[in-house]
């Protein structure tokens, strides 16, 4: 990918207004926490971003205000097979020093550490992965997918549809970085799935920040349940007061708000808030591992 490429890319993806369908998210399955499957769980840097406008994300927020958010992807290793979600920040950008300033300079974008270095200190390969789901395709989350062209990917058929649409720009999406990937690779979801059948590590259908945009449940045996909860609260103040932003469909929000508390009560499992700086340094980072 030419730099250029990743200019205009990460500006459509943060600039646009994300296409998202209205539902009334209800969990089909009925996760419970069992901790009976030895899983590991390893997290990964895969940037960091500057926001300068906070009220982006919240309107209650005060315009201009700064704050530094993280960028993870998470790696688990299932006695089934392994699954990556998200891949973070293109790997490309480790060369620009500085990162790249991006949507008129409200955000500025930076890789420290690449994810292919991160997979090879844990004796990972790329083709080694059985599975790449995306919490959804917007390209913070989806920078690196070329490298796993071998995997199969976990995506919901709603948000496969708008980001290979013709108006995908339009959404907020960068074809460029998954337009390779179709067919068989791609297992289109409809809801809610258990990926390796033992109900230990499920992706939860929660739209509403994009059409098809998902959460994932991991029973981790020693740790205690997780739910990663990709872009549906961007950071702590907006999970504390449900903040939502403008380009997210509200009614779908709110559902999806509303599912995520239900399951956190149910399962008494802990929320990791995908970009929030403060969660992300609090959680021990890969070689190390939770399980």
């Amino acid at each position: 990918m030419k730099y250029p490429l990743i200019f205009s890319a990460l500006t459509v993806a943060l600039s646009l207004t994300a296409h998202t369908a209205s539902a009334d998210t209800e969990s089909t399955l009925q996760i419970t926490t069992k901790g009976q499957t030895p899983l590991k769980l390893y997290v990964l840097d895969c940037g960091k971003i500057e926001a300068r406008d906070l009220s982006l994300f919240n309107p209650n927020i005060s315009k201009g205000t700064v704050k530094q958010l993280a960028n993870p992807c998470y790696l688990i290793k299932h006695p089934k097979g392994t699954l990556l979600w998200d891949t973070g920040l293109s790997d490309q950008l480790i060369t620009q020093e500085n990162g790249i300033e991006v949507y008129g300079g409200a955000f500025n974008m930076s890789v420290i550490k690449t994810l292919s270095s991160q997979l090879s200190d844990i004796n990972v390969k790329p083709k080694q992965i059985d599975y790449v789901a995306f919490s959804h395709l917007h390209n913070d989350h989806t920078g690196n997918a070329k490298l796993f062209m071998d995997s199969t990917w976990l995506i919901q058929k709603a948000e496969y549809q708008v980001a290979t649409s013709e108006h995908a720009h339009n959404h907020g999406y960068s074809p460029v970085d998954y337009k390779m990937m179709a067919g068989e690779n791609v297992n289109q979801l409809s809801g809610d799935h258990d990926v390796f059948g033992d109900g230990s590590v499920v992706i939860v259908s929660t739209p509403g920040h994009s059409a098809g945009h998902q959460s994932l449940f991991v029973d981790l045996p020693k740790t205690g349940s997780v739910i990663l909860s990709g872009d549906l609260y961007h950071f702590k103040e907006n999970r504390d007061n449900y903040g939502i932003p403008g380009w997210n469909d509200k009614k779908s929000t709110i559902s999806s708000f509303a599912l995520i508390d239900q399951l956190l009560d149910k399962t008494n499992a802990t929320l990791w808030i995908h970009h929030d700086q403060d969660d992300f340094e609090s959680r021990k980072h890969s070689p190390s591992f939770y399980e």
